[in-house]
């Protein structure tokens, strides 16, 4: 039996927790930095950035996703962009990462979004084979671009 949940502020330690662990399991090439306190500030407000979920299966936690809108200027809609998603490894191949988008998908369509888009890894073949089973395409025709703490502060004094 499958439970999806919003998660709680209560619940940041389980949150924080699974993100170390997605960082861990896809050789993640970042520094992860987040902490509670990030959480509690940016999910858990009065206009909280992004939304979190927790998956239970048998009333056990078993992963989790955090995902947050964001907006097209060419549709005039809406956007759900899934930031994380993960499933422990004991858990995986039962379905739960499918109910995930599912349900990620049942949010996007009440909200009257016009995409549903997330991020893989390059490296993470099985995330993308599955992806694309669901019929998810690869914006090959995209390239994202970052700018990190000190180049965001060196172009604002620029």
């Amino acid at each position: 039996m499958l439970e999806i949940r919003s998660a709680t502020k209560r619940d940041c330690a389980l949150v924080l927790h699974y993100i170390k662990a997605l960082a861990i399991a896809e050789n993640f090439p970042f520094a992860v930095a987040v902490t509670i306190d990030d959480l509690e500030k940016n999910l858990f407000n009065h206009s909280p950035t992004a939304h979190a979920l927790i998956f239970y299966r048998h009333d056990k936690p078993c992963g989790f996703a955090v995902y947050y809108y964001s907006f097209s200027t060419t549709t005039g809609k809406r956007g759900l962009h899934l930031d994380d998603l993960y499933i422990e490894p004991e858990y995986q191949g039962l379905g739960i990462g499918r109910a995930a988008l599912v349900y990620l998908a049942q949010l996007a369509v009440e909200q009257d979004c016009a995409r549903f888009e997330w991020w893989a890894l390059k490296s993470n073949d099985s995330a993308i084979k599955f992806y694309q089973k669901i019929g998810a395409q690869d914006l090959e025709e995209l390239s994202i671009f970052r700018l990190g703490a000190k180049a965001i502060a060196e172009l604002a004094k620029s």
